[in-house]
Formats: structure tokens, sequence, C-alpha cells
């Protein structure tokens, strides 16, 4: 009886998008308040504050009590502005914000449309998140020196005459992959962990 199994996409794997899409995002939306709000605010305040100290000195009480004057009337906090941001400041935080909200996006893409994807085995026949298929009887190695620590395999299998080809299981991202990889195994004889080469293209999953 042959055995069938689908390895689906794993909660940690989730999680781990999640949070880096949410840590993208929030740099690139922090980029953005400083270059629209946060830093033209401030050359408001830096603005009178400088006109103020060129006026009563440096750090004179006559400053500080007519810089708490106007902080108090314009309802500011009571930070004090060090400097005025130049255009090219304001421009940069844009730019910043801008790329990082985009690779905020890309990841977010990525995550959705993994989410349907799986690696199954039926059949004999490993169907890879890509779609593309591999007989498991064509497997001609496995390497996992990435095993213990991330959880990817490397496996080579003849593509074509003469030719290997390799690709990955991934246990991490792929709940029920090491259920698909110890089937393969057991089609090694004997098994074989050394590196999956020779290796003439690599077909992303």
């Amino acid at each position: 009886m042959s055995t069938s199994v689908t390895a689906i996409i794993s909660k940690e794997w989730k999680q781990r998008m999640l949070i880096i899409t949410l840590a993208v995002g929030g740099l690139g939306c922090w980029f953005l308040f400083d270059g629209m709000v946060g830093y033209p605010r401030n050359n408001v305040k830096a603005v009178i504050y400088f006109e103020l100290r060129d006026k009563y000195g440096e750090d004179t009480p006559e400053l500080k009590a007519a810089w708490e004057v106007v902080r108090k009337d314009r309802v500011w906090n009571d930070s004090t502005p060090k400097k005025i941001y130049s255009p090219g400041d304001l421009q940069t935080q844009l730019i910043l914000g801008s790329v990082t909200l985009f690779a905020a996006a890309a990841v977010l893409l990525h995550f959705l449309r993994s989410l349907r994807q799986t690696t199954r085995l039926e059949n004999g026949v490993i169907t890879l998140p890509n779609g593309k298929t591999v007989e498991i009887s064509k497997v001609q190695a496995v390497s996992k020196k990435r095993w213990e620590n991330k959880g990817i395999a490397d496996l080579a299998y003849e593509s074509a005459p003469g030719q290997s080809t390799r690709f990955v299981l991934d246990d991490y991202k792929f709940i029920g992959a090491a259920q698909i990889l110890e089937e393969v195994e057991k089609h090694l004889n004997p098994p074989n962990d050394s590196p999956a080469d020779p290796v003439s293209s690599e077909e992303p999953v």
C-alpha cells in the first residue's frame, strides 16, 4: 500500500512571517512619519527655540523661561529641539519609508501566496510547492547537513539521463516534510546522507 503524505505550512513559519511583516512595516511607517510629520514639526519648534536662544543666550534662565512660555502656549512636549532638519533629511526619511513598506508588502505577498502551498507524496510521486513533480524512485542522494539546525534536507534526483537536479524538503516551513523524507530514505539503498552531487541546477521551492 503506497504512502500518502501532505505537508502543510507550519504555524511557526506563519508566525515568523507575520512578525517580519509587522516589524518591517512598522519601521517603514516610522520613517514616513518622521519625514512627513515628525521632522517638520521639530523644525517649527527648532526655529522658534533657536531665535530665543540667539536673543537670550544659550542655557540661560531667561531662555528657559521664554521657552517654557512658548512651549505651554503651543502645547508642545518638554523636549528641546537639537537641530533643524534639512529638506534632504526629510526626503531621505520618505525614501526609506517607501522602500521599507514596499519590502513589507513583498513579504506579505509571499506569505499569502505560500498559505495554499503544500509538499505532497502520493503514489510514489513528490509534488513540490511550485507544482513540479519528482518520482521518489529517481531520487539519487540526500544531504542532511542543514537538517538538524534548519530542518532542511537537500535531495538530488535524475531529471534526465545523466543529469541530476536538486530540490529541498523544508520541515520548518512544511509540517510533514520529515515523513516524506523518511519515505525517500527507504528507497535509497543504503540511505545516503552525503551531499547531493553532482547538481546541475536548483529548483526554487
